[in-house]
Formats: C-alpha cells, structure tokens, sequence
C-alpha cells in the first residue's frame, strides 16, 4: 500500500532566526508523527521570500542587526531566540556579517532543480515506477543524501549496526542545502550574503565541483531573476512574513510554530485529509 504523502510549501529566508527555529520544530513533528504513523511521508517544499530585498552584500553585523530591526525590544528578543534555540540544539552565535539572501535562494532552487532532475532519472531507470518524496540522491561530490553504513567496526571486531535511515523529506539536497544555510548563518560567523561563503558552502554539498563554477552560477542574472520571481509569487498568495506553510495545497500556518502546534494540525487537519 501506497504511503500517504503530506506535501508541505515551506516559504522561508536564511537570514531569519525564526525560520531556523520553525524548521526544527516541524523537523521534530514530522518525525514524531510518521513513528506513529508509519503509512505517512512528508515532502517539503523550500520556496525563496526575501525579508530584506533591497539589502546590501555583507551590510550588517549580525548582533547589531537585531537591534536595528527590533530596537528596544532586541534585548528580548535575542534571549527568547536563545531559550527556544536550546530547545532545539541550536547554538546562537552573533559574531559575523550578513546581508541580502538573493544568492543563498539561488542555492536552493538550484538544489530543488536537482532533487527533480535526479527523480525524473530514477523513475527513467525503474520504467514508470515513481520514487517517493525524497528519493535519495548523489551530488557531484559523490555525497548520496540518504541512508548511510560505516565500515568500520566495535572493539570486538563485530561492525556496528548501520545508521538509521533519515526519514524521506530529509534526503533531499534541498533540505540538506537550507539545514547548511542555516547552520552557517546562526552558529558560525560566516556571511552567507558573500559569494566566496556561498560558493565554498555549494562546493561542499555537491551542487557544483568546484568554486569557480559555483561562482559563475552566482553571477548569472538568470537566478536572480527566477528568485525575484519566486519572492514574488508568495506575497501574491499572500505570505506577508516567514516562516510560512502551506500544507496540501490548502491549509496556511503562518508564523514560527512549535512541535505542538504541528502535531495539532498534522493530527487534526492531517486526519481529514488521511480519510478522503
């Protein structure tokens, strides 16, 4: 029997903590959920909205823009993204520059164009059979995003058991692209609004084999206009903030939500749509 797939439309931007944190809470959700309900898989979407469209390369340091942004209230901010980033093992680090996230978006839709390109080649090869959401697939580096074994062994020689298999929505390089994205963002005091940052990080998840075609893929307008575009398109449907959802085509979840929330929807909602 066919697993019911619950098809999510993440409408986000690497530069926002929030959105950092909404990710590993669905992450958690998703996870919890499909433990107790094996028949279910999820498929994520990373769609581009820019928060700040008009921003500078590298214009702001990374402590100093919460002030900026959020002016008195920064201070509360800052220790409310702490206390929530523990939850969920994210270490805040301040230190760095940042900017305008045209480019890190141009990473990720090259990313989803490859995920498509690699399931449209596997369904080729198994004849009409479709892979299922999250396939996993080999980058140009060799890096397989998928399940993983090791080869090497215990002290009494025995090889320990494999790596438990990611679940699905987490084997594609789209979702391994953004989960990099974020990571160097808010934990390292890397510019993710630099191209040298972005091409030496592009380089290292396979979606080109080495820099200076990373770089050339960074400096074509093509990109660029088709994040504008995509930028766009989300405030048409009306996402005016991020983090936001669309699950199944049709229910909205707008803002950064915890576990709970996800587990309210994908159980409430979720029930509905696994009965029609």
């Amino acid at each position: 029997m066919a697993k019911f797939t619950f098809e999510i439309d993440v409408y986000s931007d690497p530069i926002c903590p929030w959105c950092y944190i909404g990710k590993e809470a669905l992450d958690k959700a998703m996870a919890s959920f499909v433990a107790e309900h094996p028949d279910t898989e999820f498929k994520l979407t990373w769609k581009p909205y820019m928060l700040w469209p008009n921003a500078g390369v590298s214009a702001y340091d990374k402590g100093t823009l919460l002030q900026t942004v959020f002016g008195p209230n920064a201070p509360f901010i800052r220790r409310r993204l702490t206390q929530l980033g523990a939850q969920y093992d994210i270490d805040f680090k301040w230190e760095g520059k940042t900017g305008n996230s045209r480019d890190a978006h141009k990473l990720i839709l090259l990313a989803m164009e490859k995920d498509a390109a690699a399931a449209a080649a596997a369904a080729s090869q198994n004849g009409s059979t479709t892979p299922s959401p999250g396939s996993p697939t080999t980058t140009s580096n060799g890096l397989t995003n998928g399940t993983t074994t090791t080869t090497s062994t215990t002290p009494n020689g025995t090889p320990p058991p494999p790596t438990p298999p990611k679940p699905p929505h987490q084997q594609t390089l789209q979702q391994t692209t953004t989960t990099h994205l974020y990571t160097t963002t808010f934990t390292t005091p890397d510019d993710i609004s630099s191209r040298t940052t972005l091409a030496t990080l592009a380089v290292t998840l396979g979606l080109f084999p080495s820099e200076a075609a990373a770089l050339t893929y960074l400096s074509d307008p093509e990109p660029g206009r088709k994040v504008d575009a995509a930028s766009r398109g989300a405030r048409a449907v009306g996402v005016g903030a991020v983090p936001s959802y669309v699950v199944q085509g049709r229910w909205q979840v707008g803002g950064m939500q915890g576990e709970g929330v996800w587990r309210g929807v994908l159980e409430g909602d979720g029930a509905v749509m696994l009965a029609t």
